[in-house]
């Protein structure tokens, strides 16, 4: 019998992304995925690090898990995302019921990861950050008419207030080619709607063609046939240009 698999996704579209190539990755494992995580074998949290409110609910999203955990409910939890990476080893330390801790360069082996956690050894994996794929197949978690679509990871812009760099790693874009090929397979699908995500959009195909591109990108964008809306989140106004 397979093992069923329940995922919760806090914080931002990215993070969600991230868990919806995450969940398509455990399907195509053999892993059964759950929609009730309390309903599952193994759990993954996939936690936001950002503010201090986003880590206290991702902390205790951990804490209501180990409640069904040692009920008997559920046999594994495992924290992926933000929190796990900016963190590290200190969640096992604090939070012994949690069997596996992985960074954001571990989801592309998320299965194994699951697996391990399963059957009963404590995992600690933190790969390069760069590792985290910026595409792959998803199983979607947005209603059917609109998805999140994301073009870069990471940022430079090093805020004082802000962790994200720290976390995430130096900026980086996928190319167009990928983007465009991606959005024809969302509205394929049904949606209507592509809201382009990424730390900072204004500034997407910097590093990878040596000038702003958002613009190009949304003219290649809007010549798919089916797309009605296209919404742009996360801009810095430094690259707003005419």
């Amino acid at each position: 019998m397979a093992y069923s698999v329940g995922l919760v996704s806090l914080g931002c579209a990215k993070n969600q992304v991230d868990a919806e190539i995450m969940m398509a990755a455990l399907q195509k494992a053999g892993y059964e995925i759950e929609d009730d995580a309390a309903q599952a074998d193994a759990v993954i949290v996939n936690t936001c690090g950002f503010i201090d409110a986003a880590k206290k609910e991702s902390i205790d999203e951990i804490l209501k898990l180990a409640g069904l955990k040692a009920a008997g409910r559920i046999k594994a939890i495992i924290v992926t995302g933000c929190l796990a990476e900016r963190y590290r080893e200190e969640i096992l330390k604090e939070l012994p019921e949690v069997d596996a801790v992985a960074g954001i360069g571990a989801d592309s082996d998320i299965a194994a990861v699951v697996g391990k956690a399963l059957e009963g050894v404590k995992l600690e994996s933190f790969p390069e950050k760069t590792l985290l794929p910026l595409s792959g197949e998803r199983r979607l978690s947005t209603p059917g008419y609109f998805a999140y679509l994301k073009i870069a990871e990471g940022c430079d812009n090093r805020c004082a207030y802000c962790a994200i760099p720290f976390i995430r790693g130096r900026y980086r874009s996928r190319t167009m080619e990928d983007i465009v090929e991606e959005a024809k397979t969302l509205v394929e699908n049904g949606a209507k709607e592509l809201i382009l995500i990424a730390q900072d959009t204004t500034k997407y195909g910097w590093d990878l063609y040596g000038k702003l591109m958002l613009p190009q990108l949304l003219r290649k964008l809007c010549e798919i046939d089916g797309v009605a809306w296209i919404r742009v989140l996360y801009c810095y106004p430094d690259y707003i240009t005419d």
